[in-house]
């Protein structure tokens, strides 16, 4: 795990796909869970995530993939439109924990899965890594913040997946590259060389 100080004294993690695991196997309950994977699986901002319902899921064209409509999303100026909407992909597993979450609670098509405040998923986030520090003793954990795991989320598919960015611009709701730079990190060695072997240079 890779952290750097901010200007504002806040930080940045950078984890891997392993390290960000460990968090949703610390949620207390399945709700928890389904709120930080939906940052970390699927790239929502937290506002986002208390606008999901069951009716934004949908399978996609092919039958067998899901993805989840994001409304409201924000714009590049930081602010938030309520006619801006997009999808993003859903991964099966998050859709299946997601689907037995509303049959066991009996949920509408238009009930909310998160229906918390902002604060709460952010003190969630915080309780889950405050876990993961304790349980594998690396402290980094109790740095993370909820927009640590958009950005894990978005450098594992630019870095290490090497989705296209117009692809992960669309998935998350960016509108230009220099939105979506702050998100890269800077390649290790071993991206370096695998992406130059496949490069043939």
């Amino acid at each position: 795990m890779r952290t750097e100080r901010n200007k504002d004294r806040t930080w940045n993690v950078w984890m891997s796909r392993n390290e960000y695991h460990e968090l949703p196997r610390q949620a207390k309950t399945t709700q928890r869970e389904i709120a930080l994977r939906l940052m970390g699986d699927c790239g929502l901002r937290v506002d986002e995530v208390l606008d999901v319902k069951p009716r934004h899921i949908s399978r996609m064209s092919d039958g067998r993939h899901y993805e989840l409509e994001v409304v409201g999303g924000k714009d590049t100026t930081g602010e938030f439109d309520d006619g801006k909407h997009r999808e993003t992909w859903l991964p099966a597993d998050v859709e299946a924990t997601i689907n037995r979450y509303i049959q066991e609670n009996s949920l509408s098509e238009d009930d909310r899965l998160i229906d918390k405040t902002k604060r709460t998923v952010q003190n969630w986030v915080e309780d889950a890594s405050s876990d993961a520090a304790d349980e594998t003793g690396d402290d980094d954990y109790r740095r993370v913040s909820s927009h640590d795991l958009r950005r894990c989320w978005a450098n594992h598919l630019l870095v290490e997946e090497n989705v296209s960015p117009r692809i992960v611009m669309a998935l998350g709701g960016w509108s230009s590259y220099d939105a979506i730079e702050p998100y890269l990190a800077a390649p290790t060695e071993g991206n370096i060389i695998e992406s130059m072997k496949a490069a043939s240079l």
